[in-house]
Formats: structure tokens, sequence, C-alpha cells
């Protein structure tokens, strides 16, 4: 599993639980941020523009004394709106100069016709004789209040505006008086104040981000590495060695491995160990010739394999029954596995069978030694009984040039001969 690309990894998902959390929350820090700015520096516009008109009605009531009234040219072409006997929209240099200075642009209404204004298109041409939207209109004119918009069109032009009534003697709403302040220049107003919060939110998730991106990839590593050690459990390697990253801090990633080593250590003894005898059974035999076969090659180490047999074991069973055939194949056991102590290996072949490996010796030095624990085994009697345990053995050499099924098969052959001769013996071929 360790060495397979998985389509939803640990690691993947790891990193997508820091990184799709922090950039959602750098997103709505920024968005809630971005809002806050916003309103901010609208409520302060809105102040603003409020107290712009206020002053744009301030100014014309100091300059010009009396009440508003508007009469209608000869031609009834154009509107002339008076403040007492003065005509006020006969020259708008006090507007333009009053625009200029706060950076707003003022419109008196009459009605929901401009008289005065200073807006004008891209191309120069004025404002005046345009109509205020009919929201405003109704909202301003027919109800008599005060009104602010955030978002509304002037002149083609989306803008912040406030709407206050312009009221004769009569207390009647004759029209408007208007100061807008276009849009764009507020956005780059909030961007400007906006971008040092942004700034500081992705330095801090970069900050942050980069914590928890190589914490997350060293805990995924250990736990990848984990799932690495307990694959080649899985395939047999019980002697893979642990990890040292797994074994660095004290938590559930540790005990696990620790959980795993004995675990690993429990399957081998499993695996490779033969439960009565407690010697290595067939299976790690085979994986052992395979080993010696391949040094006896590249290293050019001597070896030499015996194969042997438990003298009428049949009858042992047979006559004492198969709990003391158990105890005679536990005693033969431990002969064994003393006797080959320092020489080599020794495991448990199948039934009464064993088989034993030599390391580095010579064929004669080997034959020496397996007689002392021939001698050995002979001091074997069964329990309350007169009878004597003795063993053949079938002994041989191995050959770098030929296969370990050839070298088993001669020692079996040498077994074989010795039992047909006699039994109590060694063969050694």
């Amino acid at each position: 599993m360790a060495d397979k690309k998985l389509k939803n990894s640990l690691k993947n998902q790891m990193l997508k639980m820091t990184l799709i959390p922090l950039i959602l929350m750098t997103i709505a820090i920024v968005a809630v941020s971005g809002h806050v700015v916003r309103k901010t520096i609208t409520d302060q516009i809105e102040k603003e523009l409020i107290r712009d008109a206020e002053v744009v009605g301030f100014i014309f009531d100091e300059f010009y004394e009396g009440e508003y009234r508007v009469e209608e040219s000869e031609d009834a072409n154009e509107l002339k709106i008076y403040k007492g006997d003065q005509l006020i929209n006969s020259n708008d240099s006090l507007m333009n100069l009053f625009s200029e200075k706060l950076d707003v642009d003022v419109s008196i209404f009459y009605k929901d016709v401009r008289i005065i204004s200073t807006l004008a298109d891209d191309d120069g041409n004025s404002a005046i004789g345009t109509q205020a939207s009919s929201i405003v209109k109704k909202e301003v004119i027919d109800s008599g209040q005060s009104a602010f918009y955030d978002n509304v069109m002037v002149y083609d032009q989306r803008s912040y505006a406030y709407y206050t009534p312009l009221k004769n003697d009569k207390d009647e709403v004759i029209g408007m008086i208007a100061v807008c302040r276009a849009s764009g220049d507020v956005i780059n107003e909030v961007i400007r104040y906006e971008l040092p919060v942004v700034g500081i939110c992705v330095v801090v998730a970069l900050f942050f981000g980069i914590i928890m991106i190589r914490y997350n990839r060293h805990l995924a590593n250990r736990i990848f590495k984990m799932d690495k050690y307990m694959n080649s459990l899985a395939n047999g390697d019980f002697d893979k060695e642990m990890p040292r990253e797994l074994m660095q801090l004290d938590d559930e990633l540790r005990h696990l491995a620790n959980d795993g080593k004995r675990m690993a250590r429990s399957i081998k003894t499993l695996v490779e160990y033969d439960a009565l005898t407690e010697l290595n059974n067939r299976r790690s035999a085979d994986k052992k010739l395979e080993e010696i076969r391949i040094r006896s090659v590249e290293q050019g180490i001597k070896y030499c394999i015996c194969i042997s047999d438990i003298d009428f074991f049949k009858k042992v069973n047979d006559t004492y029954g198969h709990e003391m055939g158990d105890e005679v194949l536990k005693m033969v056991s431990a002969k064994l596995k003393s006797g080959m102590v320092g020489k080599g290996f020794v495991a448990r072949w199948g039934g009464e069978e064993f088989l034993i490996i030599f390391e580095n010796r010579e064929l004669d030095i080997a034959r020496r030694e397996l007689e002392i624990i021939m001698d050995d085994i002979r001091t074997i009697w069964v329990p309350d009984s007169d009878r004597q345990i003795t063993m053949s053995f079938g002994l041989t050499f191995m050959s770098p040039e030929e296969s370990v099924d050839e070298t088993l098969k001669r020692a079996d052959d040498n077994l074989y001969e010795a039992k047909e001769t006699g039994r109590n013996q060694i063969v050694c071929k």
C-alpha cells in the first residue's frame, strides 16, 4: 500500500485540511474587512454629503435674501428661479467653486429637473435640464424627506448622492438640493484602505500555512513510514527495522509502532517457528537455504547441509502415545539446538525430520561436529522405558554450481542410505 500512489492519500487529505480552511478563513476575513471598510467609508461619505448639502443651503441663504420662487421666461422654454428678487440660476460660478473645493457635484432642482448643476458628461455637456430618477422624485419631492443613496445613477454615472427638499415660503417642496460623489473615487479609497488589511491577512495566512503544512507533512511522512513498515510485515519481512521517525515522539504513532513491533515478533514466531519444538520451521528453512546459496555464489562461503531423522519414531508414537512422541521431539530439538550453537542453523523439516546447516565448514569438520551431536542424542531415553533414541544423518556439501534442490536431494539420498544400512549413523558424501 505504501508504494502505491493513492488517489486520495492521507498526505493529500491533510494538505487539503490545512489549506482549504486557511484559504476560506483568509477570504472571509478579507470579505468582512472589506465590508467593514466600505461601510465605514460609506457612513463617512453620507455625513460629508449631508454637511455639504447643508452648506449649499446655508450659502444660498447667506448670499440671497428672501424665499425661493420660480418663473417661466417669456418664451416658456426656460425656468428662472429666484431667491427674493435675485435670479440664482443665471450664474453658476459659485456652485463651480463649491464643487471644486469640496470635490463634489452640486445640482439645484426645480421639481425633478436640474436648473443649476456642476455635472457634465465626458464631452463637457452640462446636466442642466436632465431629470432625477423616479425613485428620488417619489422619496424626496413627494414625501418631503431627505434621502441618501450609496448606489444611484446620477447623469449616467454610478454615484453616492444626498438629496434634500427645497421649499418655498409656504413650506411647499418646489425642488431639491443634491450633492453627489462618483462611486469610482470611493472604490479607489476603499481599495487604498483595504489593501493593507489584505496584505496582513495574506502574510499571516502564509505564515501559519507554512507552519501547518510543515507540521502536517512531518505527520503524514511518519504515517507513510508506518504504512510502509506494516506493508513490509504483510509481505513477510519480519526483520524490517522500525523507522526511527516513528519513535521520536510519545504519541499514538509511537504506541502503534511499538504494537507493530510486538505484532511482528508474534507473527514471526507463528510463521517462522515450529510451535512444538521452538525450532525454525520449514518456511524459514527454505528462506535460509536461498540466502546461503546466494552467499555461497557471491562470497564463496562454504556450507554443509544435513537432513536427519529420528530412528523408529513411529514405534515411539505407537507404543507410548503421541504425547510421549511430542516429548521426544522436544528433547531431540533441544539437543540439536544446543549442539549447533555457533556452528550454523537447525530447523524442523517436517514430522520427525530436521534440517541442519553448517556454516563456513569443510565437510570433514562438519562430520566431526555432527558426530558429537549424534552422541548427545544417544543420551535421550524414552521416560520410564528402556528405549534409547537415536538418529540417522545424511550430510553433504553445498556446491555453488548447483541448485538448492540438487543439494537437498543428495542429502536426502544420504539419509536414505543411512537408514537402509542400519540407522544410528552418518552418511557423508
